[in-house]
């Protein structure tokens, strides 16, 4: 039985660790995003509601077909016969039914019908397209929150080495000390330098832990869930990674992102409504029919005979000619006029902001690249020059004022590298993302 036991809790205990090993990775938290954030969620379902105004345009082609039935009850007053009663007058109730069925169907209406379903199909088009925007915003979001983790997380590792550096000086210059070979000026100076150097992990740190919750509020998650970062390793390769031309990548990005299908699609939108705003200068021919009859306690017979004698079956053709409509119909065309205007300026603003984008993202990778190229170089040398001069102080030959100097060099070089690094790195990402090419 113990034997049992200790199989199954040993069984619900890696269970228990493998949940919460679980590590997130950029596609894990983009495709987390795109399917449970609320706004994602909202703008799906206006697509949705716009699918519904389809059907219902198209349902406006049809007949319409309604019942309708009218119930009266009422007195009529009547002159008394009998002297004898005293009575000069009374109400007898009556009682009127009347009930029909009514069909209409428009024939014509300037095609305002037509246009009105190609046009919501326009808009039901650039609702999902809207959607689309909204998911690559936040995946946008959640591309730059990931890799200032990352870029945050390596500089915790950069400053844990550098705690680890300055605490073997700090050790070597008390020993110094011990021996006579050293002053307590400069334990210190080391003692200062190291303080200092904790003090920066420890911000890194809450960086980092701060740059992690807010990807995980970004993605809408409880605070008790669990939450880890897949950390990925790049190298030189990975921050040299090659990139299209300018106007090559505009034209990707053009092609590829929704911002300007959407746009394009609410230009003709725009357009159709104002043909269907000018559909009101047109006359329109609408055909109607209807069957009616009644009965009521004023007429002979019952009620099956009553409706059979006062059945009537009419059918109507109906042609409306617009005369004066008090400016009506000209204000809804200069209106829709005006919004065509506004939809091709917001088409042109959406190309030039995002061939904007491009090139500036273009320059950013550039000048990324070649900080980094210059401060990996940088770096080594200032790695060197620091590591000459820690040999040199250790042996006496040089201050502990001159090694702060070169290692603040080097720290100082070694800060450059990583910065320049993630940028490119990231500028990389959304390029790749811009352009399809992810």
């Amino acid at each position: 039985m113990n034997k049992i036991l200790t199989v199954l809790v040993a069984s619900f205990t890696a269970i228990s660790a493998s949940a919460q090993e679980k590590t997130w990775s950029l596609s894990d938290c983009i495709a987390y995003a795109r399917e449970n954030n609320i706004s994602v969620q909202q703008a799906k379902l206006t697509a949705e509601s716009s699918k519904v105004d389809i059907k219902q345009s198209k349902a406006a082609l049809f007949p319409t077909l309604t019942f309708s039935t009218t119930q009266q009850l009422g007195f009529q007053k009547i002159e008394s016969q009998d002297l004898a009663t005293n009575v000069t007058g009374a109400k007898n109730p009556t009682y009127t039914g009347s009930y029909g069925i009514n069909a209409n169907v428009t024939l014509f209406d300037g095609g305002a019908n037509w246009r009105t379903i190609k046009s919501n199909k326009l808009s039901h088009e650039a609702d999902e397209l809207n959607a689309e925007k909204t998911a690559n915003s936040i995946e946008l979001r959640i591309i730059q929150a990931y890799y200032q983790i990352l870029y945050a997380h390596e500089a915790v590792t950069t400053n844990e080495e550098i705690v680890k550096v300055a605490e073997k000086e700090l050790t070597r210059t008390q020993e110094l000390l011990k021996v006579g070979k050293g002053s307590k000026v400069d334990v210190a100076q080391m003692e200062s330098q190291y303080q200092q150097n904790q003090y920066t992990l420890v911000n890194a740190r809450n960086t980092e832990a701060a740059n992690i919750l807010a990807l995980k509020q970004l993605l809408q998650l409880g605070t008790e869930e669990d939450f880890s970062i897949d950390y990925v390793n790049y190298g030189t390769q990975d921050v040299m990674g090659l990139i299209p031309t300018v106007e090559d990548a505009q034209a990707q990005a053009l092609a590829n992102l929704p911002d300007v299908k959407a746009a394009e699609a609410d230009v003709q939108v725009a357009e159709l409504n104002e043909k269907i705003a000018a559909g009101g200068y047109y006359p329109t021919l609408s055909l109607g029919a209807n069957i009616t009859t009644s009965n009521g306690n004023t007429y002979s017979g019952d009620f099956s005979q009553q409706v059979k004698d006062h059945l009537r079956e009419t059918i109507a053709l109906t042609l409306s000619v617009p005369i004066w409509d008090g400016y009506k119909t000209r204000g809804s065309v200069s209106k829709a006029r005006i919004n065509t205007a506004n939809a091709e300026l917001a088409l042109a603003d959406t190309r030039l902001e995002l061939n904007n984008t491009i090139a500036d993202l273009h320059l950013d990778i550039q000048s990324a690249q070649a900080r980094y190229q210059s401060a990996v170089t940088s770096e080594a040398a200032a790695k060197e020059s620091f590591e000459l001069m820690e040999g040199r102080y250790n042996v006496g030959l040089e201050s502990i004022i001159d090694l702060l100097t070169e290692k603040n060099k080097y720290l100082q070089a070694r800060q450059e590298t990583l910065q320049s690094k993630y940028t490119a790195l990231l500028n990389l990402r959304l390029m790749d993302f811009y352009t399809g090419n992810q």
